[in-house]
């Protein structure tokens, strides 16, 4: 399995909440494209871009080039009315885990950049996943769920970014 994460910084306001409803609706025409298996969307609690990122496992790459992925709009045909509002459209694959992790009500999804997989977020176990694809914009992204206790010491890593989840992560509609 491969995992797809797509980070955008939206700098219209006044199309935000507009922008947020299609986004929900295109993640359930993502998740009928066969080999999307999970799809989760999320808010960085901090303001800094880019503020928002949807997660999703899918079965390989291949997924990308197939007709059903490009006939949904993938690979952003299906935003173009909101493109002018990306000030931050950033695209990864990554390698490393079998399924991105559901985040439920209460739990952050932590997210470290690095260059290297050689260093610890204290108190805090991270899964580190390798560049696989598109952007390529971290060699590797370490990835944890965690409550609500250890969250103010990361959001003062600039390394760091603490997620809230925006919709529940959602499965396969094929």
């Amino acid at each position: 399995m491969t995992i797809y994460m797509v980070q955008h910084a939206f700098s219209r306001p006044d199309w935000e909440d507009e922008w947020n409803a299609w986004y929900g609706g295109n993640l359930k025409v993502l998740m009928s494209v066969p080999g999307f298996r999970t799809g989760q969307r999320f808010k960085a609690l901090d303001g800094s871009p880019p503020r928002y990122m949807a997660v999703y496992t899918v079965d390989s790459p291949d997924v990308f080039e197939s007709k059903c992925y490009k006939e949904a709009g993938g690979g952003g045909t299906n935003s173009q009315r909101f493109r002018p509002a990306y000030q931050v459209w950033i695209r990864n694959l990554f390698e490393g885990i079998d399924a991105a992790p559901a985040i439920r009500d209460g739990e952050y999804l932590v997210t470290a950049d690095s260059i290297a997989r050689d260093w610890d977020l204290p108190g805090v176990q991270l899964t580190w996943l390798e560049s696989a694809g598109f952007h390529r914009s971290t060699p590797y992204r370490g990835l944890a769920v965690v409550g609500r206790d250890p969250l103010e010491p990361m959001r003062r890593n600039n390394s760091v970014t603490v997620y809230q989840p925006i919709t529940a992560q959602q499965g396969p509609l094929y």
